[in-house]
């Protein structure tokens, strides 16, 4: 009878250890899904500020190509604004997609359309640069005031998509 109560106390100290470990091992991925869902939110926040800096920048170039006094290095000035604010969503939007076991159908079907608005700004951010770039550019060439007005229209379109949920 000893004998009995004592593999009844070990199959149930078992059972209890057993069935704590299997809770704390899932206790890890409940946290870890809930930080890395956080994350998500904080890398569309993020997104959405550097979209908010390149409207702001692309405004004020925009601007530029109605001022008649406006130098190349104004020029310069504002897509040395613009172009880290794209590289910055470019990082944040890699890690987004490395992060695709935290992200809901939702937030997917945001980051696609993240993704290729954030496609089309780094393109006409880099049409900027090329036409910058060219000997004996003229600032009132027509392609400044069509590059600012995209990339405003472009980084206001991300904004909106990038919400956060």
């Amino acid at each position: 009878m000893k004998y009995t109560h004592n593999v009844g106390l070990w199959i149930g100290t078992v059972t209890v250890l057993f069935g704590s470990a299997v809770l704390v091992q899932a206790a890890p991925s409940i946290t870890k899904t809930g930080d890395e869902s956080k994350k998500v939110s904080q890398l569309f926040r993020d997104i959405r500020a550097d979209a908010i800096q390149v409207r702001s920048a692309a405004t004020r170039l925009d601007s530029l190509t109605k001022n008649s006094g406006a130098k190349w290095l104004d020029y310069d000035r504002q897509w040395n604004e613009v172009k880290p604010a794209v590289e910055d969503m470019q990082m944040k939007l890699a890690r987004l997609e490395a992060m695709q076991a935290a992200i809901s159908p939702a937030e997917r079907k945001q980051l696609d359309q993240s993704k290729l608005t954030i496609e089309e700004i780094q393109s006409r951010t880099h049409q900027l640069r090329t036409l910058l770039d060219k000997p004996g550019v003229q600032t009132n060439d027509a392609r400044f005031q069509s590059y600012a007005h995209y990339l405003r229209n472009e980084a206001g379109e991300l904004e909106t998509t990038a919400r956060s949920s």
